[in-house]
């Protein structure tokens, strides 16, 4: 996995939104985002620093390490303690028990850590499209819309299991739940349900808002409140085009 992606793992281990994890670090979300998403990555204080919030080690967060060896280590040093206080006759009887142990398998483990490995039913080929879902003004869409096939870590981003296809976010206007720079993984469907978020077109432009159905029509919400709402007009072209997961 890519910095990013551990970052994103660690994050997501310790239960931690982008947005609580940026106010930790005293940084902005935006910032953050970039290192998840492999654009930047921060120096060597930083990553310390994020590697104490999300109790791990800056050794796992560039590669070197599984994600338990923090753990790991703390164990070992307690049996050592342990270990230390005893006599002679203690130290051996502890020895034994520990080879005992050994010996039964369901107290032994693989050399390699169950959590982070990797299975071929765990990695999802998806399509993920250049021209970006905006979250501002909108971007139009065309039918030759080119695309990258991105390999997706399910166990990072168990969601996109369902997905069809996946976009970039360009903009703010649906920040704090999406930023600039974020890749979204949608379902395809022709419709989704009052108050949902998904990706339009309309006017021939592409938007990634949420769906609203009030009393005197339909609309396109942004989450950011410095943007209006976009009013869906009798006739002018809409179309749904699925869920965001």
């Amino acid at each position: 996995m890519s910095f990013g992606n551990k970052l994103v793992f660690a994050r997501e281990k310790k239960n931690l939104t982008q947005k609580k994890l940026a106010e930790l670090l005293d940084i902005t979300p935006t910032r953050l985002n970039y290192w998840e998403k492999d654009k930047r990555e921060p120096d060597v204080v930083m990553i310390k620093k994020i590697a104490n919030i999300l109790d791990t080690t800056g050794d796992f967060l560039l590669g070197l390490e599984d994600y338990d060896a923090k753990k790991n280590n703390i164990k070992r040093n307690k049996l050592l303690n342990s270990y230390d206080k005893l006599n002679t006759e203690g130290q051996e009887k502890a020895i034994e028990r520990v080879e005992e142990l050994t010996q039964i398998p369901k107290y032994t483990i693989d050399n390699i850590s169950e959590e982070l490995s990797i299975t071929r039913e765990d990695i999802k080929d998806i399509n993920l499209y250049e021209i970006p879902a905006s979250a501002g003004t909108g971007m139009l869409i065309t039918d030759n819309v080119p695309y990258e096939i991105k390999q997706v870590d399910l166990t990072i981003a168990p969601h996109a299991r369902k997905a069809d296809f996946a976009l970039y976010v360009r903009g703010d206007s649906m920040e704090p739940n999406y930023y600039d720079g974020d890749i979204v993984f949608v379902k395809e469907q022709p419709y989704i349900d009052n108050g949902q978020i998904g990706i339009f077109i309309y006017d021939n432009e592409t938007y990634i808002k949420k769906y609203s159905v009030q009393e005197d029509g339909v609309y396109l919400i942004s989450l950011n409140k410095k943007y209006p709402p976009i009013k869906i007009e009798e006739n002018v072209i809409f179309k749904t085009c699925g869920i965001v997961l």
